[in-house]
């Protein structure tokens, strides 16, 4: 079994393209990611991404999102929950926000009370609005001291990097691959196994594309390298799903 831990499905992109593409590399689950760098967008993103869950339940997941520093972020966060939603997507660059932001607290207990997971972008972004600095991992050390309850997943996992040593040191914190490892991994193929051996653990890594309807060779590129690298198969299937199905209590 193979669960894409992050994707993206945009309102007006080619959905059955989307699905056909993960038969082709098999993959059975992905988990749709709610974007947006304003309240609007949220608005738009959040039904559409219910809406073709609801379509296909046995294969998306949807995760939400909201304006984490807004007044409203744990009451919209409630409700999106209780419609459906498995978990919350948050972009530090792009939703303009900081980790560190004390405003963030009440949402992240919200998160650990209500059992669910928050994927966090981490590390850059082209665009032109994105405040870079937002997206350090090194952040990510302090808010899970603050919140060690709260599932947190930083995606983009950077190996030669602070991740490694934040992923290993917090039992609530993981990293997906999506990305930078992934170009890492093209660069020096068994990289993988030594992250796992600096984390010191093989179930805190998670298979994560960043795949699209408007990038759907992401889902190869991305997967590519775990099928390859010299992983011992306990291991890799704990990548491919097993820790992405614990998370998500499937």
């Amino acid at each position: 079994m193979i669960i894409d831990f992050h994707t993206h499905v945009q309102p007006g992109t080619d959905l059955p393209a989307f699905l056909a593409e993960m038969d082709a590399q098999g993959i059975d689950i992905s988990v749709i990611q709610s974007l947006g760098a304003d309240q609007d967008t949220l608005d738009k993103a959040n039904p559409h991404i219910e809406k073709v869950v609801a379509q296909h339940p046995d294969r998306l997941i949807g995760f939400a999102s909201v304006m984490p520093t807004h007044k409203n972020a744990v009451k919209d966060l409630e409700a999106l929950i209780a419609s459906g939603f498995k978990g919350l997507k948050l972009h530090p660059p792009i939703q303009h926000f900081s980790v560190d932001d004390p405003r963030l607290a009440p949402l992240m207990d919200k998160c650990a009370e209500l059992r669910i997971p928050v994927l966090f972008h981490t590390g850059g972004v082209f665009l032109r609005t994105g405040v870079i600095r937002f997206g350090d991992s090194l952040h990510f050390d302090e808010l899970a001291i603050r919140h060690p309850d709260t599932t947190i997943i930083m995606a983009h996992g950077q190996p030669f990097s602070h991740d490694p040593y934040i992923v290993g040191k917090h039992p609530n914190v993981y990293m997906d691959t999506s990305v930078r490892f992934t170009n890492i991994a093209r660069l020096i193929p068994n990289i993988g196994p030594e992250l796992l051996s600096w984390i010191r653990s093989d179930d805190k890594v998670i298979y994560g594309s960043d795949a699209s309807p408007t990038k759907l060779w992401r889902f190869k590129h991305n997967l590519d390298p775990i099928k390859e690298m010299a992983f011992t198969e306990e291991a890799r299937t704990k990548i491919l799903s097993g820790t992405a199905k614990r998370l998500l209590g499937l």
